[in-house]
């Protein structure tokens, strides 16, 4: 008898956190997609393209070791999330009015820095809220609640963006506006969430995350997944800056194209997360991870030879299956993996990791691209010599999860889940055409009763004419 109220008390606890990713969600899918092709219509070079990358991922993650080390400390989750997510959307406003790809670089920087608070905050508060066996499904559900938010709003502002046409700061300055007042709302959606206390988490004391070379040493899984993730993120990185150029000045994709190509994606990966969630707590992370992580080499290959919009939008198509069967699973296993005393520190000191490889990666990547340029190369064949080494060390780098170890057992394979799943739609599906199929007799037996009546009157109304 007390099974659904607490499943209802557990539902409510977790409203604010779709809230607020369905609206964070919303405004960063307002502009995140066309911040890399606003700095390519500005005219920015393959080099600069890749300092926007490398800042963005390095100062997005340098500062989340000592940010995760507070929010371990004082056990405080939500008022990193509600403070790093007001401060970074205010930044976007003063991005409409830049003159140079320089100053966008460093707004987006500076954002990326004050917004790095909020990401191990986050995953410790999903920690600390959610048991194991329902972390994958649980992070699914709030990611496609994210993803939702995000594809309405893509093509909402591309579409906007497309008709007010104008310079670039007339065209962008809806889509910086409502990027701002959606930020504000999800970090003040929040302020609503009962967060657990201290001694209702039952923890031990935090370990200093100074001392990450013991941490690292006493966690074997820990240790190869931030030094495979690390080698994989280079190269991964090493393509980041080429897409925005292949997109506006190989293909010729206009603004409402740029959005297709964001909601292509999300889309996919919206419906891929229903199962994904499952897969990942039935069946187990390591699959999963292995999967995404080799398989979206495809996707730096197919914008090398992409000569349409098109293409991307099948290059996107299929990224979109691998990039969210790893999302989750490197998330749920991420969290397996440390222990709960120092979640958020150890989460931050992975995301720090992956900030410095992804910031060499796409640095390397743009200033390789230039340099091949600059020798007389094609800008084509510059952009593709590049973007084969990437697909090569992410091939090499997604093969490297194989050694990386389980931390629990698990009931099921990626096999039988799929046909376990795929057996229980098609029995949905079944019930369902049995319903409509037996809504049918019923309404056939009610004209076929209304017919017989209505004859039966005509009859009566005859023989009394006749008598």
């Amino acid at each position: 008898m007390e099974t659904k109220p607490k499943a209802e008390d557990e539902s409510a606890q977790l409203k604010p956190i779709y809230i607020r990713q369905i609206t964070g969600s919303f405004g960063n899918g307002v502009i995140g997609p066309y911040i890399n092709i606003y700095a390519v219509q500005m005219g920015a070079s393959p080099m600069e393209i890749g300092w926007l990358r490398s800042l963005t991922n390095l100062f997005g993650n340098i500062m989340q070791v000592p940010w995760g080390a507070l929010c371990d400390r004082f056990k405080r989750r939500v008022p990193f999330i509600i403070l790093g997510g007001a401060l970074s959307s205010l930044l976007w406003l003063p991005m409409a009015y830049v003159k140079t790809a320089w100053e966008l670089i460093v707004l987006v920087s500076l954002q990326a820095f004050i917004s790095s608070m909020v990401a191990p905050a986050w995953a410790a508060l999903i920690g600390d809220m959610v048991p194991q066996r329902k972390r994958g499904s649980v992070t699914a559900s709030v990611n496609a609640a994210a993803s939702l938010g995000s594809i309405i709003a893509t093509l909402i502002s591309g579409y906007i963006m497309a008709s007010i046409g104008g310079s670039l700061s007339q065209m962008y300055m809806i889509p910086f506006m409502m990027a701002t007042i959606c930020g504000l709302g999800a970090s003040l959606s929040m302020l609503t969430l009962r967060e657990r206390k201290a001694n209702e988490l039952e923890k031990p004391k935090a370990i200093s995350w100074i001392n990450w070379k013991n941490q690292l040493k006493s966690n074997l899984n820990f240790r190869r997944f931030c030094l495979f993730s690390v080698f994989h993120g280079f190269f991964m990185s090493m393509a980041w800056p080429l897409f925005p150029i292949t997109v506006v000045r190989v293909v010729k994709g206009d603004m409402v194209q740029v959005a297709y190509l964001s909601v292509i994606s999300g889309g996919v990966s919206l419906i891929i997360r229903r199962f994904v969630g499952r897969i990942a707590d039935r069946a187990g992370r390591k699959p999963l991870i292995i999967i995404g992580r080799a398989g979206i080499v495809s996707l730096p290959l197919m914008y090398a030879v992409a000569t349409s919009p098109y293409h991307l939008y099948i290059a996107d198509f299929t990224v979109g299956i691998l990039a969210v069967a790893s999302e989750i699973a490197v998330f749920a296993y991420l969290l397996d993996i440390t222990s709960e005393e120092q979640r958020g520190a150890s989460v931050a000191f992975f995301n720090t990791m992956n900030g410095f490889s992804t910031f060499l990666g796409s640095l390397i990547g743009g200033y390789l691209t230039s340099m091949l340029i600059s020798m007389g190369f094609e800008d084509l064949t510059s952009l593709q010599v590049v973007y084969g080494i990437s697909a090569m060390g992410r091939l090499i780098g997604g093969l490297l999860f194989l050694k990386i170890e389980e931390p629990y057992k698990y009931p099921s394979t990626i096999k039988d889940e799929i046909l376990r799943i795929v057996s229980e739609d098609v029995k949905t599906v079944e019930e369902k055409l049995q319903k409509i199929e037996d809504g049918g007799e019923a309404v056939n037996r009610e004209i076929q009763n209304d017919f017989e009546w209505f004859e039966s009157t005509l009859k009566w109304r005859k023989e009394k004419e006749e008598k």
